[in-house]
């Protein structure tokens, strides 16, 4: 029989560390949604798995009392997982379709299997009906099957996993062995031969050269642009096809992208990169129009940005382009409301083995791009667009030799938020001029970067200045309070980043030399276009920058889809007869099940063996009080015969310390509460005079000590609040720690969050760790001497009977000061 106890003691420790372990997961998982910080899709499959092992784990801990009695909780868990596993741990796989398909048989429907770009370029094609070349696009299929002849999935995460979360030096160095490995694989031949075969379907191919571009699954969608993330190449020869096809395939693993996909929250290996190759056309002209301006107020502007010689140029911000403003009206769009017709020095064109960056003839630098003509026929277009989709477009265009408007891009566009002002500011001047790309107002120090190695110390915080507007600066906008540019516009793809990350920027400001040698803080005013020598409270007070959340974004809404069916509690009541394992519906409802029976059964085996030595006992101080002791180890001095336990027979040093600060101040009682002022029994409870430690009533339930010598586990339970205490104090200091969780309360919301306020104030005040989820605190303190842990269970202990339906009276801030004043003055006391 003293076996059979001494088995079920091991397997209740190996019951409450598994519980312990479940609830931290919850709270981190509840933390990441109410905080918003970043994480991705390979954060939420981690926390799910994690605590899916921890309930598994406690559910086969209580089978060991009983496997019969506790099966339908085991099959509960068994049908929340699996919905869980169905949801959020599916890994991708071949979607079943052909290889490589033409544009003429794509739709916007078909963006999970030929990725965001060739999917719009298909709906424009054959659905909107709006001029756009032929094309072919490899899918995501071609991906998988790429990846997985060559075993390239494994080399990739093992080289992304060495990459520290901080250090973009390991992450360059990291992402250029991957894409050397990818573009070293060979390609199969079922993939190659496909490509060959439907390129040659578009015309000679001798005599055509053409533009291998990215079209990643999740590439141009509505939540993430992925603008200028991953590579195009152009005027690529037909016999470079298939080494084109592998750098863009291989641009998915460019610094760039990955550190955009950890900020999007997107997981690495689940997005296919496919490919549309489409024949070069001989466009004289392009850029970009954006069907409502991003940055007008009013909106009811379309903005055109136009270049002479490929769009390449305005998407990269390498080159000048005329920029006008057209109104939006009843969709037919024909006045001119602004126009700036800039020096267009530079272009860039087609030459053999790719582009290069040309100038301009001088007759044409000051021309106007378009006529009028052109710029009302673009906008039709571009308004056709928006109406079809149902949001505005950043939309990319060319004009051909023959002066007909062709497009290469459609995607949607993000808006800033509208910001205007007649602050005058007397702060110096450092610049003004160039182009809002995106709203805002920025603090911080000017850090001008140049190259790459520049990027790999960019400080947090920082305003980024760059001469040059180009997409591989990217990564650092995760980390910068404004961007300012020498070059490019509001139609780069860096100005879409920036937007996408709500980053204050002005681009196309000329020379940059003038930042550069200033040396300090500086105020970034995007609405006026402008740059102050230090900090412009007026001008910050305008603008409560939003820190950047996950919220929104699809992988956010997994982790709370996930939370719903792990975190909330439903079974509150042991008593009642809906407390059962059929009615467990999240696994926080199963670890409540589970822990609840374990420590029933745990007394049920010491009442009902009768075990000699009297490992299970009733506290006895002075009087029988309402907890009971379990003696895991060495606990008690000697095993007495009765029902009881006396302190002079407990050697457990954590339970005397928690007891000594719980006893050490008389408890004065509930709080004078108002009852008129609640409407129900539960409100009335909470002013039971019954609900005292050695009372007994319908509101009380048993609290118990799990003892050895050196180890406590206190269960504690008073009225409708809820508390575990574990503790470890030896010699080691190194392995003592103090665990609490605290949890409950009678009263409103609003009052409980105001108790776990209290107590984690006081907690931090003595070196606990403390988090606080709504109205549940967990908090931790380690590595410590015994006697320092010793004093911290004191603190413990009195504010586990001292805080006792305060959660009734924390009606102001005025009553939160003074019980805090009281608090702190009785441990100053006690200690």
């Amino acid at each position: 029989m003293q076996q059979d106890f001494i088995k079920a003691a091991s397997n209740f420790k190996r019951l409450i560390s598994a519980n312990n372990k479940a609830l931290e997961v919850m709270a981190q998982m509840e933390l990441a949604l109410a905080e918003g910080h970043e994480f991705d899709v390979t954060y939420v499959r981690t926390q799910v798995t994690r605590v899916n092992t921890a309930v598994y784990q406690l559910i086969s801990c209580i089978e060991g009392y009983s496997p019969e009695k506790f099966a339908p909780v085991k099959k509960r868990f068994q049908e929340i997982q699996k919905t869980l596993n169905n949801e959020l741990l599916n890994t991708p796989s071949s979607i079943e379709s052909p290889l490589v398909v033409p544009f003429s048989e794509i739709t916007a429907g078909d963006a999970f299997v030929v990725g965001g770009k060739a999917a719009n370029l298909g709906e424009l094609k054959n659905n909107i009906g709006v001029p756009v070349p032929d094309g072919v696009a490899t899918t995501s299929n071609a991906f998988w099957v790429f990846m997985r002849h060559n075993e390239l999935h494994d080399i990739c995460d093992r080289r992304l996993r060495q990459v520290t979360s901080q250090s973009l030096t390991e992450l360059y160095a990291a992402c250029s062995k991957i894409r050397q490995d990818i573009v070293k694989a060979p390609v199969p031949e079922e993939i190659s031969s496909e490509i060959l075969r439907l390129v040659k379907e578009l015309g000679d191919p001798s005599s055509q050269r053409f533009a291998v571009r990215s079209s990643a699954v999740g590439e141009d969608g509505r939540h993430h642009a992925f603008a200028g993330q991953y590579l195009s190449r152009l005027n690529v020869s037909y016999d470079e096809l298939l080494a084109a096809w592998k750098e863009v395939v291989a641009s998915k693993y460019s610094p760039e992208a990955v550190a955009y996909r950890k900020a999007k929250g997107l997981a690495t290996r689940d997005l296919a990169v496919c490919v549309a190759i489409m024949p070069m056309q001989n466009v004289v002209a392009g850029g970009v129009i954006y069907s409502t301006d991003p940055i007008d107020c009013s909106q009811d502007v379309s903005t055109i940005h136009a270049a002479h010689g490929l769009p390449k140029g305005v998407v990269d911000g390498r080159v000048a382009a005329d920029i006008v403003k057209m109104r939006k009206e009843g969709g037919a769009g024909t006045a001119v409301v602004g126009q700036d017709i800039l020096n267009k020095e530079k272009q860039y064109i087609s030459v053999d083995g790719g582009v290069e960056l040309v100038s301009v003839p001088q007759n044409m630098q000051y021309a106007p791009v378009l006529t009028l003509d052109e710029l009302k026929l673009l906008q039709r277009y571009a308004l056709k667009i928006e109406e079809h989709y149902g949001c505005p477009q950043d939309i990319e265009w060319g004009l051909t030799e023959n002066r007909d408007i062709i497009f290469l891009q459609s995607r949607p566009l993000s808006q800033s938020p509208c910001i205007e002002h007649s602050i005058e500011v007397t702060a110096p001047l450092l610049l003004s001029g160039g182009d809002t790309v995106s709203t805002g107002i920025g603090y911080g120090e000017l850090v001008f970067v140049q190259r790459e190695v520049d990027a790999l110390t960019f400080p947090e915080g920082a305003i980024l200045v760059v001469q040059y507007a180009s997409p591989r600066w990217a990564p650092l906008l995760s980390k910068a309070n404004g961007v300012i540019s020498g070059t490019g516009s509001r139609a780069g793809h860096l100005a879409s980043v920036a937007r996408e990350y709500g980053v204050p920027g002005i681009f196309g400001v000329g020379n940059v030399d003038n930042l550069v040698s200033y040396k300090g803080d500086a105020t970034l005013d995007a609405p006026s276009r402008k740059v102050y020598a230090g900090k412009v409270e007026e001008l910050l007070a305008l603008w409560s920058k939003q820190r950047r959340s996950m919220k929104g974004t699809p992988v956010y809404e997994m982790l709370a889809s996930a939370v719903e069916k792990i975190v909330p509690l439903h079974l509150t009541d042991p008593t009642s007869p809906d407390f059962t394992a059929e009615n467990c519906t999240t696994l926080h409802d199963i670890t409540r099940f589970c822990h609840e029976y374990a420590i029933d059964d745990m007394f049920r085996v010491g009442r009902d063996m009768n075990i000699p030595s009297g490992k299970t006992k009733q506290l006895y101080d002075n009087r029988p009080m309402q907890y009971w002791v379990v003696d895991l180890d060495d606990g008690f001095i000697t095993h007495p015969a009765g029902k009881y336990i006396t302190f002079d027979n407990i050697s457990s040093t954590p339970m005397h310390a928690i007891w000594k600060g719980m006893t050490a101040v008389k408890w004065a009682g509930p709080p004078p509460v108002n009852a008129k002022s609640f409407l129900s029994i539960l409100a009335e409870s909470t002013c039971d005079p019954s609900l005292v430690p050695d009372a007994s009533s319908v509101y009380t339930m048993r609290n118990y000590f799990l003892i050895s010598s050196k180890f406590c586990c206190l269960q504690f339970r008073f009225g409708y609040h809820f508390c575990t205490v574990e503790v470890l104090g030896g010699d080691v200091p190194a392995e003592n720690f103090i665990s609490m969780k605290f949890s409950g309360g009678a009263a409103d919301l609003q009052k409980k969050n105001a108790r776990v306020r209290l107590l984690a104030i006081i907690l931090d005040e003595y070196d606990f760790r403390v988090t606080v989820i709504r109205d549940r605190l967990s908090a931790r303190c380690e590595n410590m001497s015994e006697e320092d842990i010793m004093r911290r269970l004191y603190v413990v202990g009195h504010l586990l009977m001292h805080t006792r339906q305060l959660d009734m009276i924390l009606h102001s801030e005025q009553a939160f000061q003074n019980v805090l004043l009281k608090l702190r003055k009785e441990l100053a006391t006690l200690l």
